[in-house]
């Protein structure tokens, strides 16, 4: 019988089933490769500016088809004009990586001082709400973390990246590893 909740039955989420091994096998294999990206940083900043490049370029090769499936001319000029931008940005990106990874981390960095920024404003209207200095206290170290890559860009740029890849990549795998093993302990038959 499902949980009660004072809206009705909780809904579980069904379990991995087959999956789980294959879920684990990727968290195992995210928390090396994140754990290599830290140990080589400007190595791994390199490699992310490449598929940045590559999924730009995708992505320019995606509007350019979108443009020409379009009957309205303007329309499609729009998706022209956009998907040689993309197309351009990716070619420059894979030809200059350094300069991508300049431009790369200033990007990231004024996104985590906006989100930062963000968080710490929505944690202060929702204060009542237990766990709402956690999300002041992550809203406050994205804006310190955006500082600090600012601050020692260009430097940063070449490491900083890397990193923060590095760091994802470790919690994505510990959080996938975690889904695989807590969905085991619940298909396992008690007794």
């Amino acid at each position: 019988m499902p949980a009660m909740s004072a809206s009705g039955p909780l809904e579980t989420a069904p379990p991995l089933g087959a999956h789980r091994g294959w879920l684990l096998t990727l968290g195992i294999l995210e928390i090396i490769a994140g754990g290599v990206a830290i140990a080589i940083p400007v190595i791994a900043s390199l490699a992310a500016v490449a598929v940045f490049g590559a999924a730009l370029i995708i992505a320019a090769i995606s509007q350019l088809v979108h443009a020409f499936q379009l009957r309205a001319r303007r329309r499609s000029a729009l998706y022209v004009f956009s998907g040689l931008l993309y197309a351009v940005a990716g070619v420059l990106v894979i030809a200059y990586p350094i300069g991508g990874a300049l431009t790369l981390a200033v990007w990231i960095a004024v996104l985590l001082i906006v989100s930062g920024g963000l968080r710490a404003v929505f944690a202060t209207a929702v204060r009542p709400i237990p766990g709402w200095g956690w999300l002041f206290a992550a809203g406050i170290a994205g804006i310190v973390l955006g500082v600090m890559l600012l601050v020692g860009w260009p430097v940063t740029a070449l490491w900083g990246i890397g990193v923060l890849l590095g760091i994802n990549l470790i919690f994505t795998g510990a959080m996938n590893c975690s889904l695989a093993l807590s969905s085991k302990a619940r298909t396992t038959p008690t007794a």
